[in-house]
Formats: C-alpha cells, sequence, structure tokens
C-alpha cells in the first residue's frame, strides 16, 4: 500500500511566490546574473563562505529568498 504524505507545509517552508529567480535576484541586489553565479561558486571554497546571499536550489534550478535578499542589500546598504 502506498504511503500518503502528510501534505501540511512545514513550519520553517517558504512560499513559492517567495522565491525569485537569479535575475529577478540581480535586478533587486543590483549584481548582475554572472556575479550572483560567481558567488555560488565561490560558497564551495571555504574562504569565501560569506560570498554573495544565501540561495536555494530544487533539482538544479537556483532561486533566492525575498527576505534573504532584502536583509542582503540593507547590510550592503549600512542600514
Amino acid at each position: 500500500m502506498p504511503r500518503i504524505e502528510d501534505s501540511t507545509p512545514a513550519e520553517n517552508s517558504t512560499p513559492l511566490k517567495d522565491l525569485l529567480t537569479t535575475r529577478e535576484a540581480a535586478a533587486l541586489t543590483g549584481h548582475s546574473p554572472t556575479t550572483l553565479m560567481n558567488f555560488r561558486n565561490r560558497r564551495n571554497n571555504t574562504k569565501y563562505k560569506n560570498a554573495g546571499p544565501d540561495y536555494v536550489k530544487i533539482g538544479t534550478a537556483v532561486f533566492y529568498k525575498r527576505s534573504v535578499l532584502e536583509a542582503y542589500v540593507a547590510k550592503r546598504a549600512g542600514a
């Protein structure tokens, strides 16, 4: 008999509407999409763990949480 999954969202889940693509994130942060890609690549190196904003991967797709980007922009602006 197939297992039935509970469809209630987890407390810390992010609604899909709050996930932005790399292009949308680039527009919000002022970085180019290529720069965001470079930040993601640098995070693999322990020397640059804090390069750029945090991101989420779903399969091979990359997304950025709107709240994380807003905090990133505020931090860069010194607010």
